[in-house]
Protein backbone atom coordinates (compact mmCIF):
# COMPACT_ATOMS: atom_id res chain seq x y z
CA UNK A 1 0.00 0.00 0.00
CA UNK A 2 1.34 3.26 -0.99
CA UNK A 3 1.55 5.88 1.10
CA UNK A 4 1.00 9.83 0.48
CA UNK A 5 4.24 11.84 0.20
CA UNK A 6 5.30 14.57 2.84
CA UNK A 7 4.75 17.86 2.04
CA UNK A 8 7.97 19.84 0.53
CA UNK A 9 7.35 22.83 2.59
CA UNK A 10 8.23 20.55 5.53
CA UNK A 11 10.55 18.23 4.43
CA UNK A 12 12.82 21.55 2.90
CA UNK A 13 15.27 22.46 5.60
CA UNK A 14 15.87 25.97 3.96
CA UNK A 15 12.07 26.50 4.22
CA UNK A 16 11.89 25.32 7.84
CA UNK A 17 14.60 27.61 8.80
CA UNK A 18 13.28 30.65 6.53
CA UNK A 19 10.16 29.84 8.80
CA UNK A 20 11.54 30.18 11.83
CA UNK A 21 13.14 33.72 10.96
CA UNK A 22 10.02 35.09 10.03
CA UNK A 23 8.62 33.86 13.27
CA UNK A 24 11.08 35.20 15.56
CA UNK A 25 10.92 38.67 13.84
CA UNK A 26 6.68 38.79 13.87
CA UNK A 27 7.07 37.65 17.68
CA UNK A 28 9.96 40.45 18.58
CA UNK A 29 7.92 43.11 16.42
CA UNK A 30 5.20 42.43 18.51
CA UNK A 31 6.65 42.52 21.28
CA UNK A 32 8.17 46.02 21.32
CA UNK A 33 4.79 47.13 20.09
CA UNK A 34 3.17 45.95 23.29
CA UNK A 35 0.60 43.54 21.38
CA UNK A 36 2.40 40.30 23.05
CA UNK A 37 3.13 40.66 26.63
CA UNK A 38 7.18 39.73 27.49
CA UNK A 39 5.98 36.87 29.26
CA UNK A 40 4.26 35.34 26.59
CA UNK A 41 6.51 36.27 23.85
CA UNK A 42 8.09 33.36 21.97
CA UNK A 43 11.74 35.14 21.77
CA UNK A 44 12.15 37.51 24.73
CA UNK A 45 15.48 38.40 24.33
CA UNK A 46 15.63 39.06 20.60
CA UNK A 47 12.47 41.41 21.03
CA UNK A 48 14.64 42.97 23.59
CA UNK A 49 17.21 43.37 21.38
CA UNK A 50 15.04 44.48 18.39
CA UNK A 51 13.79 47.42 20.72
CA UNK A 52 13.77 51.19 19.13
CA UNK A 53 15.19 52.75 21.42
CA UNK A 54 18.38 50.58 21.82
CA UNK A 55 18.79 50.10 18.36
CA UNK A 56 18.16 54.22 17.88
CA UNK A 57 21.25 54.31 20.47
CA UNK A 58 23.21 51.72 18.97
CA UNK A 59 22.67 53.06 15.52
CA UNK A 60 24.36 56.43 16.95
CA UNK A 61 26.84 55.08 18.68
CA UNK A 62 27.91 52.88 15.56
CA UNK A 63 27.51 56.24 13.09
CA UNK A 64 29.93 58.20 15.75
CA UNK A 65 32.35 55.21 15.71
CA UNK A 66 31.60 55.25 11.73
CA UNK A 67 32.53 58.58 11.45
CA UNK A 68 35.61 59.15 13.66
CA UNK A 69 37.28 55.59 12.04
CA UNK A 70 36.27 57.34 8.56
CA UNK A 71 37.42 60.62 9.50
CA UNK A 72 40.73 58.42 10.57
CA UNK A 73 41.13 56.21 7.69
CA UNK A 74 40.50 60.11 5.51
CA UNK A 75 43.32 61.84 7.40
CA UNK A 76 45.98 59.12 6.86
CA UNK A 77 44.99 58.84 3.35
CA UNK A 78 45.17 62.51 2.32
CA UNK A 79 48.00 63.50 4.82
CA UNK A 80 50.31 60.92 6.50
CA UNK A 81 50.51 58.51 3.17
CA UNK A 82 51.42 61.50 1.24
CA UNK A 83 53.98 63.13 3.84
CA UNK A 84 55.49 59.88 4.31
CA UNK A 85 56.21 59.17 0.49
CA UNK A 86 57.41 62.85 0.87
CA UNK A 87 59.35 62.27 3.77
CA UNK A 88 60.64 58.64 1.75
CA UNK A 89 61.43 60.67 -1.49
CA UNK A 90 63.66 63.51 0.92
CA UNK A 91 65.24 61.25 2.34
CA UNK A 92 66.35 59.23 -0.59
CA UNK A 93 67.67 62.41 -2.01
CA UNK A 94 69.12 63.22 0.89
CA UNK A 95 71.11 59.93 0.96
CA UNK A 96 72.00 60.24 -2.95
CA UNK A 97 73.66 63.50 -2.09
CA UNK A 98 75.86 62.46 0.65
CA UNK A 99 77.05 59.57 -0.98
CA UNK A 100 77.72 61.97 -3.97
CA UNK A 101 79.49 64.85 -1.83
CA UNK A 102 81.21 61.74 0.12
CA UNK A 103 82.66 60.42 -3.18
CA UNK A 104 83.81 64.46 -4.49
CA UNK A 105 85.41 64.53 -0.86
CA UNK A 106 87.09 61.29 -1.26
CA UNK A 107 88.41 62.30 -4.92
CA UNK A 108 89.82 65.79 -3.46
CA UNK A 109 91.39 64.06 -0.88
CA UNK A 110 93.03 61.81 -3.20
CA UNK A 111 93.58 64.66 -5.81
CA UNK A 112 95.82 66.68 -2.49
CA UNK A 113 97.85 63.99 -1.74
CA UNK A 114 98.44 62.24 -4.89
CA UNK A 115 100.86 63.55 -7.93
CA UNK A 116 98.21 63.66 -11.13
CA UNK A 117 101.53 62.75 -13.36
CA UNK A 118 102.98 60.37 -11.82
CA UNK A 119 100.24 58.54 -9.65
CA UNK A 120 102.28 58.29 -6.36
CA UNK A 121 102.05 60.68 -3.19
CA UNK A 122 103.33 64.15 -3.70
CA UNK A 123 105.23 66.28 -1.31
CA UNK A 124 102.68 67.40 0.49
CA UNK A 125 101.20 63.69 1.69
CA UNK A 126 104.65 62.72 1.98
CA UNK A 127 105.65 65.33 4.97
CA UNK A 128 102.16 64.44 6.51
CA UNK A 129 103.13 60.56 6.34
CA UNK A 130 106.54 61.12 7.53
CA UNK A 131 105.23 63.20 10.96
CA UNK A 132 102.77 60.26 11.64
CA UNK A 133 105.18 57.10 11.14
CA UNK A 134 107.81 59.46 12.91
CA UNK A 135 105.89 59.71 16.12
CA UNK A 136 104.89 55.60 15.29
CA UNK A 137 108.50 54.60 15.43
CA UNK A 138 109.14 56.58 18.31
CA UNK A 139 106.79 54.98 20.16
CA UNK A 140 107.84 51.30 18.71
CA UNK A 141 111.27 51.71 19.34
CA UNK A 142 111.61 50.86 15.30
CA UNK A 143 114.47 52.76 13.04
CA UNK A 144 112.53 54.81 10.10
CA UNK A 145 114.31 54.51 6.56
CA UNK A 146 114.23 56.66 4.07
CA UNK A 147 115.48 56.95 0.41
CA UNK A 148 115.71 60.35 -1.52
CA UNK A 149 116.17 59.34 -5.55
CA UNK A 150 117.18 61.33 -8.41
CA UNK A 151 117.26 60.49 -11.97
CA UNK A 152 120.60 61.23 -13.63
CA UNK A 153 121.29 63.54 -16.02
CA UNK A 154 117.37 64.29 -16.67
CA UNK A 155 117.68 67.90 -18.13
CA UNK A 156 119.68 66.19 -20.65
CA UNK A 157 116.99 63.80 -20.96
CA UNK A 158 114.46 66.31 -21.40
CA UNK A 159 116.02 68.34 -23.74
CA UNK A 160 117.13 65.15 -26.41
CA UNK A 161 113.62 63.85 -26.33
CA UNK A 162 111.19 66.02 -25.30
CA UNK A 163 109.20 66.63 -22.18
CA UNK A 164 106.55 64.31 -23.24
CA UNK A 165 109.25 61.35 -23.30
CA UNK A 166 110.68 63.38 -20.27
CA UNK A 167 106.65 62.34 -18.49
CA UNK A 168 106.94 59.19 -19.55
CA UNK A 169 110.40 58.40 -18.40
CA UNK A 170 109.42 59.71 -14.96
CA UNK A 171 106.19 57.44 -15.15
CA UNK A 172 108.43 54.27 -15.86
CA UNK A 173 110.45 55.07 -12.68
CA UNK A 174 108.03 55.45 -10.09
CA UNK A 175 106.81 52.46 -11.55
CA UNK A 176 110.08 50.61 -10.59
CA UNK A 177 110.40 52.24 -7.68
CA UNK A 178 106.71 50.82 -6.44
CA UNK A 179 107.64 47.59 -7.73
CA UNK A 180 110.77 47.45 -5.56
CA UNK A 181 109.13 48.72 -2.19
CA UNK A 182 106.19 46.61 -2.02
CA UNK A 183 105.61 46.71 1.48
CA UNK A 184 102.07 47.57 2.17
CA UNK A 185 103.51 50.31 4.96
CA UNK A 186 106.07 52.18 2.36
CA UNK A 187 105.18 55.35 0.73
CA UNK A 188 106.84 56.38 -2.77
CA UNK A 189 106.21 59.84 -3.31
CA UNK A 190 107.53 62.94 -5.56
CA UNK A 191 109.62 64.74 -3.50
CA UNK A 192 110.15 67.61 -6.29
CA UNK A 193 110.81 67.26 -10.13
CA UNK A 194 112.35 64.30 -10.68
CA UNK A 195 113.52 63.52 -7.29
CA UNK A 196 111.29 61.15 -5.62
CA UNK A 197 111.55 59.68 -2.06
CA UNK A 198 110.22 56.31 -0.87
CA UNK A 199 109.40 55.93 3.33
CA UNK A 200 110.11 52.90 5.07
CA UNK A 201 108.83 52.12 8.30
CA UNK A 202 110.70 49.34 10.67
CA UNK A 203 113.77 49.57 8.32
CA UNK A 204 117.34 49.67 9.20
CA UNK A 205 120.51 51.48 7.07
CA UNK A 206 121.00 47.79 5.66
CA UNK A 207 117.47 47.34 4.75
CA UNK A 208 116.97 50.59 3.30
CA UNK A 209 120.35 49.95 1.19
CA UNK A 210 119.33 46.42 0.21
CA UNK A 211 115.87 48.49 -1.57
CA UNK A 212 118.21 50.73 -3.23
CA UNK A 213 120.55 47.96 -4.85
CA UNK A 214 116.86 46.43 -5.68
CA UNK A 215 115.72 49.80 -7.72
CA UNK A 216 118.91 49.88 -9.62
CA UNK A 217 119.07 46.12 -10.80
CA UNK A 218 115.34 46.68 -11.74
CA UNK A 219 116.40 49.69 -13.71
CA UNK A 220 118.84 47.65 -15.18
CA UNK A 221 117.13 45.03 -16.38
CA UNK A 222 113.91 47.59 -17.44
CA UNK A 223 116.89 49.08 -19.55
CA UNK A 224 115.21 52.82 -20.74
CA UNK A 225 116.70 54.06 -23.87
CA UNK A 226 119.43 57.09 -22.97
CA UNK A 227 121.66 57.19 -25.27
CA UNK A 228 123.09 60.36 -24.70
CA UNK A 229 123.42 59.90 -20.92
CA UNK A 230 127.02 60.29 -20.10
CA UNK A 231 126.99 56.81 -17.41
CA UNK A 232 124.83 54.92 -19.10
CA UNK A 233 123.40 53.63 -22.18
CA UNK A 234 119.79 53.37 -19.96
CA UNK A 235 117.89 55.85 -17.68
CA UNK A 236 119.75 55.41 -14.00
CA UNK A 237 119.11 56.65 -11.09
CA UNK A 238 121.45 58.46 -7.63
CA UNK A 239 120.23 57.47 -4.47
CA UNK A 240 120.72 58.58 -0.73
CA UNK A 241 119.29 56.49 2.09
CA UNK A 242 119.34 57.31 5.42
CA UNK A 243 117.65 55.34 8.68
CA UNK A 244 117.15 56.69 12.07
CA UNK A 245 116.01 55.14 15.55
CA UNK A 246 114.03 58.24 16.53
CA UNK A 247 115.19 59.43 20.36
CA UNK A 248 114.66 62.12 22.33
CA UNK A 249 116.58 65.52 20.95
CA UNK A 250 116.26 64.12 17.00
CA UNK A 251 113.63 65.10 14.61
CA UNK A 252 112.49 63.84 11.17
CA UNK A 253 114.43 66.76 9.56
CA UNK A 254 117.22 64.75 10.33
CA UNK A 255 115.69 61.79 8.08
CA UNK A 256 115.25 63.81 5.22
CA UNK A 257 118.53 65.74 5.76
CA UNK A 258 120.80 62.93 5.70
CA UNK A 259 119.09 61.24 2.69
CA UNK A 260 119.80 64.60 0.91
CA UNK A 261 123.52 64.31 1.81
CA UNK A 262 123.89 60.88 0.84
CA UNK A 263 122.33 61.64 -2.63
CA UNK A 264 125.03 64.08 -3.67
CA UNK A 265 127.44 62.51 -2.38
CA UNK A 266 125.94 59.64 -5.20
CA UNK A 267 126.21 62.27 -7.42
CA UNK A 268 129.36 63.71 -6.80
CA UNK A 269 131.22 59.72 -7.00
CA UNK A 270 129.93 59.11 -10.24
CA UNK A 271 126.38 58.66 -10.57
CA UNK A 272 124.59 55.60 -10.62
CA UNK A 273 124.93 54.24 -7.39
CA UNK A 274 123.86 54.68 -3.51
CA UNK A 275 125.72 56.25 -0.89
CA UNK A 276 124.62 57.37 2.72
CA UNK A 277 126.43 60.04 5.13
CA UNK A 278 127.39 59.60 8.33
CA UNK A 279 124.37 59.59 11.06
CA UNK A 280 123.94 60.39 14.02
CA UNK A 281 123.32 57.98 17.62
CA UNK A 282 122.38 58.89 20.82
CA UNK A 283 125.25 57.64 22.72
CA UNK A 284 125.26 57.46 26.68
CA UNK A 285 128.54 58.68 28.50
CA UNK A 286 129.51 56.84 32.17
CA UNK A 287 127.70 60.03 33.61
CA UNK A 288 124.22 59.27 32.39
CA UNK A 289 124.83 62.99 30.23
CA UNK A 290 124.03 62.03 26.12
CA UNK A 291 126.19 63.62 23.35
CA UNK A 292 125.66 62.95 19.63
CA UNK A 293 128.19 60.42 18.08
CA UNK A 294 128.55 59.84 14.57
CA UNK A 295 129.28 56.77 12.32
CA UNK A 296 129.82 56.52 8.68
CA UNK A 297 128.22 53.68 5.92
CA UNK A 298 128.23 54.47 2.38
CA UNK A 299 126.79 51.30 -0.17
Amino acid sequence: MRTKPQSPLINTPSLAGLALVVAMLFDAALSIQGLVPDQASLFPALAHFLDTQQIAERLHTGTALIAFTSGMILAVSLILIPMQRVYRAREARLLRERERLEAYNAKLAHQAANDGLLGIANRREFERVLELEWRRAARERQPLGLLMIDIDCFKRFNDSYGHQHGDTCLREVAGVLKAAAARPGDLVARYGGEEMVILMPHTSLEGANLIAERIHTMLAERALPFPDSPVAAHVTVSIGVSSLLPVRDANRATLVQQADEGLYLAKDTGRNRTASVPHLRLLHAADGSATWASQGQRA
